[in-house]
């Protein structure tokens, strides 16, 4: 399959445009490909060039590669030479390409490693558990106009240091171990080493069009498990431990 490089508003994504319009287009000439490949240009150029290439029909992986390459920002700057020919850059376009890969796939590996890192030490410090659930229906008399689902949390701190907020995900569980309902929490509540507080019930507004809604609402408070993933402690010494690498403090 080939792509044809044809001339229109030659921004990134006009010549995306044009390089992808073609696609399934006639073979053109190999001769053409071959001069084009060879013609040496100065890489700052490189998308001036591609513009005038009106007739040159390319490969769809070395036109997305070139693509690429014309679509970043500096890439001249990071060229080996100030001058390549159109292979030369393609050749490179693509190294930088399966560099970028890796570096990417290294940089989620490492950030995976962190997190289990984390996790471990996020995990015994806070114990939560559900105290009392309650459905409100509306009450017009009482000036509630909606249904609400009320929760009544209560946390434990079973680590060493005393915090000073925190937040992590809620998941309630029925008997198979299938979700019911699951929620992000932040609390802002003091908690000292080995201390238990309740803090007021959170309200959750009903919608009965979500299932999820209905579960929670129709499944017993004994029938249902509190699953408590911590994702974020602040300690009240000003430290932080986080599962997002951008909030953790020294």
């Amino acid at each position: 399959m080939r792509v044809r490089l044809s001339s229109s508003r030659w921004s990134a994504r006009g010549l995306s445009a044009g390089l992808l319009v073609a696609v399934g287009a006639a073979c053109g000439s190999r001769d053409a490909e071959r001069t084009f490949l060879a013609t040496r240009v100065p890489v700052a150029r490189l998308d001036s060039v591609l513009k005038a290439a009106d007739s040159v029909r390319l490969p769809l992986a070395a036109a997305r590669a070139l693509l690429g390459v014309v679509a970043e920002s500096g890439f001249a700057a990071r060229a080996p030479h100030d001058t390549m020919t159109v292979a030369e850059i393609l050749t490179w376009a693509r190294a930088e390409q399966a560099r970028k890969r890796q570096a990417d796939a290294a940089a989620s590996a490492a950030d995976r490693a962190r997190q289990d890192s984390v996790r471990k030490l996020l995990d015994p410090l806070l114990g939560v558990t559900i105290v009392k659930k309650m459905y409100l229906p509306k009450d017009p008399a009482s000036e509630q106009y909606e249904d609400y689902i009320s929760l009544a949390f209560a946390y434990q701190n079973t680590g060493a240091k005393a915090m000073r907020a925190f937040q992590g995900d809620a998941t309630f569980l029925d008997a198979f171990g299938d979700s019911i309902y699951s929620a992000h929490l932040k609390v802002d509540l003091a908690l000292a080493p080995g201390q238990t507080r309740r803090e007021p019930p959170r309200i959750v507004r009903f919608n009965p069009f979500r299932v999820a809604h209905q579960r929670l609402r129709d499944t017993p408070l004994e029938k249902m498990k509190l699953v408590w993933q911590t994702t974020d402690v602040v300690f009240a010494d000003g430290t932080r431990l986080s599962l997002a690498a951008d909030h953790e403090a020294p």
